[in-house]
C-alpha cells in the first residue's frame, strides 16, 4: 500500500511526500508523485499516530475495574480521534481490585490485536500524597513500596512501563531508584515535593511530571515548588491537560515555551466518562458529575478527569495557546515515544510502525491507520 498527500509530516515538518506500508511498517519514502498511489490525500495532512500515555478508562470503563468488553470497545474506539498508541492508567483503588485490572489487561492485549496499540500500564497512584492527591480516593493512598509493586508487577506479567510517584512520600527515594533499576519510568505527580526535592528525585531516576500544575506544589517567587522545577528543570518531561479547565491556555502556553519542542507531552486524563452525555454518574468509589465542557467534578468541586480527545489538546495547543507546530505535534508523537522508549513509534520514518494519521486544516480525523490497518 503506497498513501500520499502534499503535507507528510517527515523531519519536523510537512513536505510533499509518499509513504510506503507493508506489514504493519513504513517500507519507504518516496516523493510525492514517484509512484502510483493505494490513497492520495492530497491537500490533508499526514502526521504520525497520537500518542496518549495518560488515559483512565472510557464510555463507563475504568482501568482500576477493567473488563474484556469495556476495554476492546476502547481500544477501537481511539483512533476514530487520532489514537494509535496508549498507556491504560489506573488510579488509586483498593490493591485487589487494581491486581484483577492488571491480569485482565495483560490477557486481553495478548488476545486481542486489533484498535489502538495498548503498549502496556500507566500506574497513577495510591504512591502519592494526601495533601495533593486531587479527586484520589484517600482511604486507599499508601506509601510507596518496593513490595507492593512487584505484587503489581506479577499480575500485570510485567507490562506496567510507567508510575506516578509523589517523592516526598517514598524514603530514601527506594522505589523510585527501584523502578529506575528495572527499566520502568517514573512521573512525580500529586505531591508537595519542593524544588529540591524534585531535583534529587530526578537525579534518582524521574524522568517526567504528571498533569502539570494539577495535584502539585504550585510556583512561589521563593520556593518554585513542584510546578516550578517541571518548567525549569530543563532535562524533565512534563505532561500537559491543553483543555483550557485543568490549566489556563496562557498558562498552558508558558509551560509549552519553557519545555520546548523536545520535552512537552500532551496527555488527556481522560477517564470513565469520556463518552457518556452530560449528568451524574456513579462508580465504584467514586460520585462524579459530567459537566458540559466534558469534564467531571466531584460533589465539592473538585476535578475528576475529563472526557478530552488528543485530537482536540492538538488543536487546542495551536490555536488556543499559539504554540508552534513543532512543539505541538512532537508534544503528541515523538516525545512520549522518546519518554517511553518506543522505539518504533511516534515519527514518520522508514522502519518505524505504520501508525499514521490524516487530518483536515480543522483538525478533524479523516483517517487513522494503527499499524498499517485503516480505521474510520
Amino acid at each position: 500500500m503506497i498513501l500520499q498527500s502534499k503535507h507528510v509530516w517527515i523531519n519536523e515538518q510537512f513536505q510533499p511526500a509518499q509513504l510506503e506500508i507493508e506489514n504493519g511498517k513504513i517500507l519507504n519514502i518516496y516523493p510525492y508523485g514517484f509512484k502510483e498511489v493505494t490513497d492520495d490525500f492530497d491537500e490533508y495532512k499526514v502526521l504520525p499516530g497520537l500518542i496518549d500515555m495518560h488515559c483512565h478508562g472510557f464510555n463507563g470503563m475504568d482501568c482500576n475495574y477493567v473488563h474484556r468488553e469495556g476495554f476492546i470497545h476502547w481500544m477501537n474506539s481511539l483512533p476514530k480521534e487520532g489514537v494509535t498508541s496508549f498507556l491504560a492508567t489506573t488510579s488509586t483503588a483498593p490493591e485487589e481490585n487494581l491486581l484483577q485490572s492488571f491480569a485482565c489487561i495483560k490477557k486481553t492485549i495478548t488476545e486481542y490485536n486489533e484498535g489502538a496499540h495498548c503498549l502496556g500500564i500507566h500506574v497513577e497512584g495510591p504512591q502519592i500524597s494526601f495533601d495533593f492527591k486531587g479527586a484520589h480516593n484517600p482511604y486507599f493512598i499508601q506509601k510507596p513500596s518496593v513490595e507492593q509493586f512487584e505484587r503489581y508487577q506479577d499480575a500485570a506479567s510485567n507490562i506496567i512501563k510507567l508510575i506516578c510517584i509523589a517523592p516526598e512520600m517514598d524514603v530514601s527515594h527506594t522505589l523510585i531508584k527501584y523502578c529506575k533499576n528495572k527499566g520502568i519510568k517514573v512521573t512525580i505527580g500529586h505531591t508537595g515535593a519542593t524544588y529540591n526535592e524534585c531535583v534529587l528525585a530526578a537525579k534518582d531516576g524521574a524522568g517526567s511530571f504528571t498533569h502539570t500544575f494539577n495535584g502539585m506544589l504550585g510556583i512561589h517567587h521563593r520556593e518554585p515548588g513542584t510546578a516550578g522545577a517541571a518548567m525549569a528543570m530543563d532535562d524533565m518531561y512534563a505532561e500537559l491537560i491543553c483543555d483550557g479547565v485543568h490549566v489556563h491556555y496562557a498558562v498552558a502556553k508558558a509551560v509549552a515555551k519553557t519545555k520546548g519542542k523536545d520535552r512537552l507531552i500532551l496527555i488527556t486524563d481522560a477517564v470513565q466518562i469520556k463518552g457518556l452525555k452530560p449528568g451524574i454518574y456513579e462508580t465504584p468509589n467514586r460520585w462524579v458529575e459530567v459537566k458540559e465542557d466534558g469534564c467531571g467534578r466531584l460533589k465539592d468541586g473538585r476535578l475528576a478527569g475529563s472526557s478530552n480527545k488528543m485530537i482536540t489538546m492538538l488543536k487546542n495547543c495551536i490555536q488556543e495557546c499559539g504554540i508552534d507546530e513543532v512543539t505541538a505535534i512532537n508534544a503528541a508523537t515523538k516525545n512520549p515515544a522518546t519518554f517511553l522508549d518506543l522505539a518504533d513509534k511516534g515519527v514518520l520514518e522508514k522502519g518505524k510502525d505504520a501508525d499514521i494519521l490524516i487530518i483536515d486544516n480543522c483538525f478533524e480525523v479523516i483517517q487513522t491507520y494503527c499499524r498499517g490497518k485503516a480505521y474510520l
